[in-house]
């Protein structure tokens, strides 16, 4: 498996609170209904399940992620059901401050090694986009 660790980012919240929103996917299906209309249409085909997230992939299908490990407060592992190629996404945090939480992403996959020069950089691109998801899902308060 390769690994792709994205950008650290740090959030201005506490590792449990950070670590409760991110360990249960259920409470973001309520998040998105409140967005308004411009912003759910960007999220068309992604659905949270309770412990999953669904999403339609182009040229792939339907793609499942689906919480396979916690460590509380430390790590959140997803792995991907319905992929032609093995899959995980993981995310580690950190404790900054007692008040500040650093996460690190990091994306396993299972490609052959003459194509990781091809698309490597896009799947590095991918680590890095997933984890500043979560400047925006967590604001400072």
């Amino acid at each position: 498996m390769s690994v792709y660790s994205g950008k650290p980012v740090t959030i201005a919240r506490n590792i449990d609170e950070i670590y409760a929103k991110v360990s249960d996917l259920s409470q973001y299906r309520d998040m998105v209904e409140q967005l308004p209309a411009e912003q759910r249409e960007k999220l068309q085909g992604i659905e949270f399940r309770g412990e999953a997230i669904k999403m339609d992939a182009p040229g792939v299908g339907e793609l499942v992620f689906k919480i396979t490990e916690r460590t509380a407060p430390t790590h959140v592992g997803l792995n991907a059901e319905g992929c032609p190629i093995p899959l995980k996404l993981s995310l580690d945090m950190a404790d900054v401050d007692g008040a500040s939480t650093r996460l690190t992403p990091r994306v396993e996959i299972q490609i052959p090694a003459m194509l990781r020069p091809f698309i490597g950089n896009k799947i590095q691109e991918a680590a890095d986009k997933f984890g500043e998801v979560f400047t925006s899902l967590f604001p400072t308060v």
